[in-house]
Parts: structure tokens; C-alpha cells; sequence
């Protein structure tokens, strides 16, 4: 479950073109600064000690860190063994990644280490839009109820999961019928729950920390699974797209909605639809219910019982969010 702190108001947004921050004013989230516009941010992280300390990983060059909340930026020195990367996941003093060809490295002093277990892991995966990149490791969770058990996605080679920090892993794929994994989501209010977005099948629930996983995937004409979430009321939120992204150059777009559910993902309700966009991520709302949901067309939503609010729109394709000073 997230705490509410005095020293996180600021929403921060990794793009297509670069970092982008967000601060509270009054009601509105207005966008202050941008940074590392060059550069094309996969995902972003936020020390979960110290919300100043920002990381941004991009597609080609490798992973950026700011130590003031992005005032200044500076390039990971020495940086990742390899500069693809798709996934962060910051923990109490060090940083994790996840790269392609799907690897995982962990910062210690001095330089990285690969946690060898994960790439082992993954041999035999693959990332059909280009096979000749192999899998990649798209996205990185800690149980918040076991904070040793950690779980990797892999695009496209099911999930993994470690209970020892990330040392050893070991498949979790039981009734995983779709192995084109998104996003995960272990939940806080739900002890035991975790959620996965998967391609074309859409959601998939496991109600024992990923030993066992079923198809939850709402009926309707939406079944690309883009991003989960839970907010800070235990409501849990699932980004759907109609069809893969190739098809989303059609007038409608990704035609995409946001469901809710109140119940673990038994029953969900439609709080958005016709969303032009994907959703690629979302950030729980720090005040009560809601989260923030950022998609590929650039439009930053706010979401909760009531509906849905815009909060921006004209920036590039938004890839991950996270809230920090």
C-alpha cells in the first residue's frame, strides 16, 4: 500500500522525447520541466527512500539518474553492460534493470551485476516484432508483502520469479496461457494477489503470489492488455486495447478503455472508453482513490468512481509514470 508523504508531489513521466515533470497546484497537475529530450525513455523509477533520486532508462542509450528531482540529470557512470533497456524497478539503496536481449543487472558499488539466473531463464523466448533482438525483460515488480520475492515479465517468455532478491529465478507460468507479459502488478490491499497484462489475451489474476494464474480478461471487444494497477484504496485498474499496436494507425486509434474493479478483478466496470491512445501505465493517485493513466497518443488521464479528467495532452508518447519531489 503507498503512503501518502508530504515530500512526493511531483508526477513524473518518461516519453518518446525525453522526462517530463508534473506539479500539484491546487487541483490541477500542471507540467514544470523537461529533460533528456533527445533521448527515448522506455521506463523511470523513483528511490522509494528517497523521492529525489529519479532514474530514466532509454531505449538505445542506457540508464540517466537525477539526484535533485531532475533539476540536473547525469548519465549512469559506469553505465549498464547493455543500453537497451525496458524495465526499472528502484529498491532502498540500488536499482535494478531490465534490459534487451532480456538480462536483469543490479547496481552495487563501483559498477553492475548481472543476475545471471534471469537471463537462464529466459533462453528459448523471443520478441517476434524483431526476433533477431531476442526476448526482453519489459517489466520488474517486488511483492509488498514479501519484499524478497520479486517478479519479471518477460516480452515474450512468460514470467519469473525469485525469492531470494533476485539471485535465483524460476518460471511461474501455470495457466499463463498468454506468455506476452506487459505489466505485473503484486497487490498491497489484497494480500496475495497479482495481476498480469498480457498481449492479445488480455488479464490474468493469480490469488497465490503467481504459483497458479487465470484468465480474467473482461468480455468485450477489447483484449490487448497494456497496463494494471492498484490504487490507494485497493480499487484495481486494467488498461485494455482493441487489437495489437500495428492496427492502431486506423482513424480510432488503439479505441482503448480503463476498467475498474472493487471486488480482486471478479467483476469489472468500464470507468473510460474510446480512449484514442493505449494506455501504457499507470500511477495511483497520492490523495485517496484514482490513478493517473498515461498513454501512446500523449494524454495524461486522472480515473476514479467518477469517470475520467484530462490532465494533459500534446506530449509525446508517454511509456511509464511515477510519483517523487
Amino acid at each position: 500500500m503507498s503512503v501518502a508523504r508530504a515530500d512526493v508531489k511531483r508526477l513524473h513521466l518518461a516519453t518518446h522525447s525525453g522526462w517530463y515533470r508534473l506539479a500539484q497546484q491546487d487541483t490541477k497537475w500542471v507540467p514544470v520541466d523537461r529533460a533528456l529530450t533527445y533521448w527515448s525513455a522506455t521506463c523511470l523509477a523513483v528511490d522509494p527512500a528517497d523521492p529525489r533520486l529519479v532514474y530514466v532508462g532509454t531505449e538505445r542509450s542506457g540508464l540517466f539518474l537525477s539526484h535533485d528531482g531532475g533539476a540536473s540529470w547525469q548519465r549512469a557512470e559506469p553505465n549498464v553492460p547493455r543500453l537497451a533497456i525496458f524495465s526499472l524497478l528502484a529498491l532502498s539503496g540500488t536499482i535494478l534493470v531490465g534490459t534487451a536481449p532480456a538480462a536483469l543487472y543490479r547496481k552495487e558499488l563501483g559498477g553492475w551485476k548481472e543476475m545471471e539466473e534471469l537471463r537462464r531463464g529466459t533462453t528459448g523466448s523471443s520478441f517476434p516484432p524483431n526476433p533477431d533482438l531476442g526476448a526482453r525483460t519489459r517489466y520488474l515488480a517486488v511483492d509488498p508483502v514479501v519484499p524478497a520475492r520479486l517478479y519479471a515479465g518477460i516480452e515474450v517468455g512468460g514470467l519469473l520469479v525469485s525469492d531470494d532478491g533476485g539471485v535465483s529465478w524460476s518460471p511461474a507460468n501455470e495457466g499463463l496461457s498468454d506468455p506476452d507479459v506487459h505489466q505485473l502488478r503484486a497487490c498491497a490491499w489484497s494480500r496475495d494477489l497479482v495481476l498480469a497484462a498480457c498481449g492479445e489475451e488480455g488479464v490474468f489474476r493469480s490469488a497465490d503470489r503467481g504459483a497458479h494464474w487465470e484468465k480474467i480478461t473482461p468480455a468485450g471487444p477489447r483484449t490487448y492488455g497494456t497496463a494494471v494497477a492498484e490504487d490507494n484504496q485497493g480499487v484495481l485498474y486494467l488498461g485494455l486495447a482493441r487489437g495489437r499496436p500495428n492496427s492502431w494507425l486506423r482513424s480510432e486509434g488503439a479505441d482503448a478503455a480503463i476498467l475498474r474493479s472493487s471486488d480482486r478483478g471478479a467483476h469489472w466496470e468500464t470507468a473510460a472508453e474510446g480512449i484514442h491512445g493505449a494506455v501504457m501505465d499507470f500511477c495511483a493517485c497520492p490523495d485517496g482513490e484514482g490513478v493517473f493513466a498515461g498513454t501512446s497518443e500523449g494524454q495524461l488521464l486522472f480515473v476514479n468512481s467518477l469517470g475520467r479528467r484530462v490532465v494533459a495532452t500534446g506530449l509525446p508518447c508517454i511509456t511509464a509514470l511515477a510519483l517523487g519531489a
